[in-house]
């Protein structure tokens, strides 16, 4: 009869990175071990990703999601700015980021997925989105507490009968073009979401869609084991992209070396940064 070992997690997460070195990952912790060229190739191309995060309603850009994804993602810069209440307000603002900063992927959760989808022509991962932010709004009108901290120190807002119609007018049409943005949107949808569920409305217009063990707002484990996996598959495509349109063959050798991953890796595999996740190289 076998055996039963029980280990900690960082011994697992210790022999799953030797069972990937065995099969020819590198992990930056190598990197001392590389040749010089292939260090000199990793310093050059590897380049933070810029993420714009945005927030549900009665939060703020200091929200917990935020606050996670700059933990987990230290080395890529994450813009979170607190959204003005007023919708075409706000949506003016996130285009205007978008624009300047050159924002590689957004992320928008329940509220935020539906400014997200407005922002067309760029990478976007819609978690959980509410479509419909005006519904819910007309159930709570009054004064509503933020959930956490704002830069100008506002605690409350109010929601008004004109505040909600306005939302809906900016809600109305946002399902129209979207022959461009099937590619570059994602719908990740936890599968417990009980408050605001779109996910058959979301499939009636987009391709892409992924589901998660999770509730309506994201957890830490939701963040670490979920949506880094789909982070770090955006940020393939981006680089491929680039890779695809470059005639530079040390960024050809670049990209093959650091995103190409097995075929059909394991979830486990990728359980979070330190095991098969961004800072991998494969050869």
């Amino acid at each position: 009869m076998a055996k039963t070992i029980k280990i900690t997690q960082d011994e697992w997460f210790a022999i799953e990175r030797e069972k990937a070195r065995q099969q020819g990952f590198y992990f930056v912790e190598d990197l001392g071990g590389w040749s010089k060229s292939d260090r000199e190739i990793y310093l050059k191309y590897h380049q933070p990703m810029k993420i714009l995060y945005i927030h549900d309603l009665s939060s703020s850009g200091s929200s917990g999601t935020a606050d996670r994804l700059r933990r987990f993602m230290p080395n890529d810069i994450i813009f979170s700015p607190d959204l003005p209440i007023e919708p075409q307000e706000a949506l003016t603002i996130l285009k205007a980021l978008v624009e300047r900063e050159h924002i590689d992927l957004v992320i928008g959760t329940s509220m935020g997925g539906m400014f997200a989808q407005k922002l067309r022509g760029v990478k976007k991962i819609l978690v959980n989105p509410s479509f419909h932010v005006s519904r819910s709004m007309r159930t709570k009108l009054g004064m509503n507490e933020f959930f956490s901290p704002r830069t100008d120190g506002a605690t409350r807002y109010e929601i008004t009968e004109e505040l909600c119609d306005r939302y809906e007018e900016l809600e109305n049409g946002q399902f129209d073009n979207l022959a461009d943005e099937q590619e570059i949107t994602l719908g990740l949808f936890g599968t417990a979401d009980d408050v605001i569920n779109c996910s058959e409305e979301y499939k009636q217009y987009y391709t892409r869609f992924r589901q998660f063990n999770g509730g309506h707002r994201l957890t830490e484990k939701d963040i670490k084991f979920s949506l880094l996996y789909e982070i770090e598959q955006c940020r393939k495509q981006i680089v491929r992209l680039e890779v695809d349109n470059s005639q530079d063959p040390l960024r050809k050798r670049f990209f093959h070396k650091l995103y190409l991953l097995p075929s059909k890796p394991t979830k486990d595999r990728l359980i979070n940064r330190e095991c098969l996740m961004p800072d991998t190289l494969c050869v």
